[in-house]
């Protein structure tokens, strides 16, 4: 078996890639340096889950506003109202490690419920008065 021609092409191409004179590590023809890069780009390990408060608050109670208050529901007008909703609502993020912090992230939740069903009835009111879409 006959091996191909070796070219000089991709050491020329790299230098004007990288700007660099020599081309120690080329990553088209070195897997050891694509490994490199590829886990080198991987965020590390997070300990515990983060979650959203607010935006799991959103999205318990936006599909049962917009119905109460007659919006439309189809999928273009609820992901503007989602979109509006979560841009209008504040941001509360907990990191859950222990079942302390999932009793606390409840409490939170709690709280905030208020605030975000006035949040949402307010959107409800003002996309009230946009023109719902047809049905074909």
């Amino acid at each position: 078996m006959q091996m191909p021609p070796r070219s000089n092409k991709t050491d020329a191409v790299m230098r004007l890639l990288t700007g660099k004179k020599t081309t120690a590590k080329n990553p088209i023809l070195d897997s050891g340096f694509k490994e490199e890069k590829i886990t080198s780009r991987t965020p590390p390990k997070s300990d515990g889950t983060e979650i959203d408060i607010a935006g799991e608050l959103v999205s318990e109670f936006l599909p049962q506003v917009l119905e109460r208050f007659h919006c439309c529901r189809c999928p273009v007008c609820y992901a503007e109202a989602m979109s509006d909703a979560l841009a209008k609502a504040p941001t509360v993020k907990i990191r859950i490690n222990s079942k302390d912090d999932l009793r606390q992230a409840e409490a939170i939740k709690a709280k905030s419920r208020r605030e975000i069903l006035t949040i949402l009835i307010r959107l409800a009111i003002k996309r009230r008065r946009l023109k719902k879409h047809e049905k074909t």
